[in-house]
């Protein structure tokens, strides 16, 4: 049906909570890790950009002119919330980066299209509320992880944004519309070709780091490789890691770890700006 898959092949090739049996205690503990880290670290929970539940964000300032990072969580778009999330955010901000963790409509109550504006609606206000933050600083960088790496590069090209990081990322929504995931996703083949990055130059320009974990599903290796092949050809910004001993879940210790290669990254890149 698509690339040699079966439907049900698909639906296996993008079903990472059956790739990682432990998926639903990892998920538990980050949630319980979040309201720990909204308990210790305080900030501004739950700001509003819209009217919608979920259109919102939560901050955490690490100081007047500090980097401010933008995280956009995954779900394949319809499931998890900002709050799963708070826990990337102490390491951060000990580091001295102010945080953002953006929440977004998800699926079915909201098209890819009203997602992708829901973030650009986020990003913008975060934008003008927190800018004093980090003017020492040209823009905003952004972090998005699974579906969230797709919004955040749908994002890019947003002016107060500088760069990126997508970790374990979709870039081609092709298969994401004949698999499961269009059950509430709702994708049309017209849609599925407008919001695909692997289709699209909108994020050229900007600089945008690459990372997926070797132990992941391939159909979720193979969406980074070819986005940073799409990307190397056209001459952007950026690097790409396959990071060793990681799935779909525990990449994320690549980035609350000091010594993670994610968050050197990230220090990294500041350092050069």
């Amino acid at each position: 049906m698509w690339n040699g898959f079966s439907k049900t092949d698909l639906d296996r090739a993008y079903n990472n909570s059956l790739a990682v049996p432990n998926s639903a205690d990892l998920i538990a503990a980050w949630s319980f890790n979040s309201q720990l880290a909204r308990n210790e670290l305080g900030g501004l929970i739950g700001v509003p950009y819209g009217q919608g539940d979920y259109q919102s964000y939560d901050l955490f300032l690490a100081g007047n002119n500090a980097p401010l990072i933008v995280f956009v969580h995954g779900g394949f778009w319809q499931n998890r919330s900002k709050n799963d999330f708070s826990f990337i955010a102490p390491t951060l901000v000990k580091a001295g980066f102010s945080v953002a963790v953006l929440g977004y409509t998800l699926a079915p109550f909201a098209t890819i299209d009203q997602i992708v504006n829901d973030v650009r609606s986020g990003i913008r206000a975060i934008h003008r509320s927190a800018g004093i933050n980090y003017k020492k600083h040209s823009g905003m960088w952004l972090i998005g992880w699974s579906a969230g790496a797709h919004l955040i590069t749908m994002a890019l090209n947003e002016p107060c944004v500088i760069g990126g990081t997508g970790i374990s990322g979709i870039y081609d929504l092709e298969p994401m519309r004949l698999s499961y995931i269009n059950d509430k996703l709702n994708l049309t083949s017209e849609a599925s070709l407008q919001n695909s990055p692997i289709l699209l130059s909108n994020h050229f320009g900007k600089d945008l780091d690459l990372f997926v974990g070797d132990a992941e599903l391939p159909e979720l290796i193979r969406q980074s490789q070819t986005f940073a092949e799409y990307r190397k050809t056209s001459n952007q910004f950026g690097f790409f890691q396959v990071l060793k001993e990681s799935n779909h879940y525990t990449i994320f210790d690549e980035l609350i770890n000091p010594e993670g290669s994610i968050f050197l990254s990230l220090k990294q890149r500041f350092i050069a700006l």
